[in-house]
């Protein structure tokens, strides 16, 4: 009998911090995003202000933000500076690509950073300028979104956890 109930609050208990970290995913993926926001404004200071070639305004700008945009930039700034390809576009878009898996970002979110890196070193300072702030209105339209998702997704998924840890325990006692 003893059993029975430490297994029946192991289940509960699994099943409601389940449900509390499906809450977060949306607060961790605007985190990440913000990050991003953060080195895209970064980087315009240093496009617009210190006319920094990109591999250096790329080290600059990882080295003030947070994990996983730091390491995406930093890897970036190693793939030019190597000058495998002559063609940044697809090194930064395999960049990101590779780093998303660390990262709570979604397809559309990649999709976003993808076109924005169609246009580095391809366009002039103004046209440059012009991509960053496009991507950083899209990051705070998807954080706002996000924020109301968020707390719809935290009552659904907090409730969804308890009621059903507690419908498998009733199911297999």
């Amino acid at each position: 009998m003893l059993l029975r109930v430490v297994g029946a609050v192991l289940v509960c208990s699994s099943s409601a911090l389940l449900g509390m970290y499906l809450a977060r995913l949306d607060q961790y993926r605007a985190i990440d995003l913000n990050e991003w926001k953060k080195a895209l404004l970064i980087l315009r200071s240093q496009i617009d202000f210190a006319a920094v070639p990109l591999p250096e305004a790329m080290n600059i700008t990882s080295e003030r933000v947070g994990e996983p945009v730091s390491s995406t930039l930093k890897l970036f700034a190693q793939c030019l500076h190597s000058k495998d390809s002559a063609d940044i576009s697809s090194i930064w878009t395999n960049t990101v690509k590779g780093e998303l898996k660390n990262s709570y970002l979604k397809q559309e979110d990649f999709d976003w950073l993808s076109n924005f890196g169609k246009t580095l070193g391809f366009l002039d300072r103004t046209m440059q300028l012009n991509s960053i702030d496009l991507t950083v209105s899209y990051i705070d339209g998807k954080t706002e979104a996000l924020a109301i998702q968020s707390e719809k997704h935290k009552k659904m998924y907090g409730s969804l956890g308890i009621l059903g840890g507690l419908l498998t325990v009733v199911i297999l006692l």
